[in-house]
C-alpha cells in the first residue's frame, strides 16, 4: 500500500471529462490498495470538497480524503485578462499548496499532479512524483524540462504525437512515458440490446468555448436521404447550447432523427452508449489539442460497449488504441461521413475479451509500475 497524494488546479464537481477521467483514476488507485489523498482549490461557486457530494455525482463508492483550498486569487473573479489570471493564479496556489504538504508528507510519499506547476514545484523539493500532460503550452514547454532534472520526476503524456512535440532529450527517456486515457468498466451492463441504426455523440458540445462542429452532424442529416433510416443521440451541455442546437434541428425538420439529451449521470450515459451501434468522435480542426494531442474517454467506452467507431481524420485518431477499427472521414466532407456510417454495417465491433488493455484498472496498475520504477 502507498500513500499517494492527487493535486490537481481542476475543479469539482464538474461535468468536464477531464474531472471525470480524474475521479475514475482515484477510484482505480484506491481499488489497488492504495491511500489517497486529492487537492484542489474551491475557486467556483460549486466547488465542493465533500465526499458524499463527489461520490453522488461521479457514481463511485470509494473512500479517499478530500481536501478544499481556499482559492484567493483572481482567476474566476475577474472577467477579463482571463488567461494572464489564469496562469498567476494557478502558479502561485500551486506553490502554495506544495509548500504546505512538503511540510505535513514524508519522502515515501507518492505525488500525481496534471497541473505543470504543482509538478515543477515538487520537482524542486525533489518528491516522488508523477505529472500526466494532457496539452501542450508554452508555459508547460519551459517548465517540463525543468521537472524532469529532478530523478524522481515520471512525466505521462497522453499520446506520442504530445510526448513528440516537447523534444525532450534522449537522457530524459526512462522518465518519459506515453499513456492513453482508459474506460471504467465497471459501469457496463451485460446483454444491453442494440438499438438499430443508432448513432451517438458523448461530449461537451462546446470545446474550449468553441462550436465542436454539431452542424456538421445537421447538415449531413439534412442533405443525405441514406441517413433518413438513422437515429442520432446527441449527450452533452451546456444547455444553452443544447437549446441552440435543438432550434436547428426543428428548423430543419430532424426532430425524428436527431435529439438531444443534454447531460446525464455516468451510468444513463453508458447506458445510452451500450445501446448504440456508432460512436462519433468528432471536432473541429481550429484547435491543435483536437487534431493532435486527444486520447478520448468516450473513444474507449464506445469500444467497450461494443460499438463501431466513425471519427474526422485527425492524426490524434489515427494513433488511438485500435485505430485501425476507425472509420475516418475527411472534416466537413458530408459524402465521407456518410460512406463511413453506412460502411460500419461491414464491420465487427470488437470482441470484449480484446479490450482488457484499454481498461482504466490496467492503466492505473501502469501508473504504480511509473511510479516505483
Amino acid at each position: 500500500m502507498s500513500n499517494i497524494c492527487y493535486i490537481t488546479y481542476q475543479s469539482f464537481p464538474s461535468s468536464k471529462a477531464n474531472t471525470i477521467q480524474t475521479m475514475a483514476n482515484l477510484k482505480y488507485l484506491i481499488k489497488n490498495g492504495n491511500e489517497v489523498e486529492l487537492i484542489f482549490p474551491l475557486r467556483e461557486k460549486n466547488s465542493s470538497d465533500n465526499l458524499i457530494d463527489l461520490q453522488s455525482f461521479y457514481s463511485f463508492k470509494e473512500n479517499l480524503k478530500v481536501t478544499g483550498t481556499e482559492h484567493k486569487y483572481p482567476f474566476g473573479k475577474i472577467q477579463m485578462f482571463e488567461k494572464m489570471f489564469f496562469i498567476f493564479s494557478h502558479a502561485a496556489w500551486s506553490r502554495k499548496v506544495v509548500k504546505r504538504v512538503n511540510k505535513i508528507y514524508d519522502l515515501n510519499t507518492l505525488f500525481i499532479t496534471r497541473s505543470e506547476w504543482v509538478a515543477y514545484f515538487l520537482s524542486k523539493c525533489k518528491l516522488n512524483l508523477v505529472y500526466e500532460c494532457h496539452q501542450s503550452s508554452k508555459i508547460k514547454s519551459l517548465l517540463i524540462p525543468l521537472i524532469v532534472k529532478n530523478k524522481k520526476s515520471k512525466v505521462i503524456f497522453l499520446n506520442e504525437l504530445l510526448r513528440e512535440s516537447f523534444n525532450l532529450e534522449k537522457e530524459f527517456n526512462p522518465q518519459i512515458n506515453v499513456l492513453h486515457n482508459g474506460v471504467d468498466t465497471e459501469y457496463f451492463q451485460e446483454n444491453i440490446k442494440k438499438e438499430k441504426n443508432s448513432i451517438i455523440f458523448v461530449g461537451n458540445l462546446l470545446r474550449f468555448n468553441k462550436d465542436r462542429n454539431i452542424e456538421f452532424l445537421i447538415e449531413s442529416f439534412k442533405n443525405n436521404s441514406s441517413l433518413d433510416k438513422y437515429k442520432l443521440k446527441l449527450i452533452g451541455g451546456p444547455e444553452n447550447e443544447r437549446t441552440r442546437i435543438d432550434k436547428l434541428i426543428f428548423e430543419n425538420n430532424l426532430n425524428e432523427n436527431i435529439k438531444t439529451y443534454g447531460e446525464l449521470s455516468r451510468e444513463d450515459t453508458i447506458l445510452e452508449i451500450q445501446k448504440s451501434e456508432i460512436g462519433l468522435l468528432l471536432n473541429k480542426s481550429d484547435n491543435l489539442h483536437s487534431t493532435q494531442f486527444t486520447s478520448p474517454l468516450k473513444y474507449f467506452e464506445f469500444l467497450y460497449g461494443g460499438l463501431k467507431v466513425v471519427g474526422v481524420d485527425f492524426p490524434a485518431h489515427r494513433v488511438l488504441p485500435f485505430a485501425e477499427n476507425i472509420l475516418l472521414f475527411s472534416e466537413n466532407n458530408i459524402e465521407e461521413f456518410v460512406n463511413c456510417i453506412n460502411s460500419s454495417k461491414n464491420i465487427e465491433s470488437i470482441m470484449k475479451n480484446k479490450l482488457n488493455s484499454i481498461s482504466l484498472d490496467l492503466r492505473v496498475k501502469k501508473i504504480i509500475e511509473i511510479i516505483q520504477t
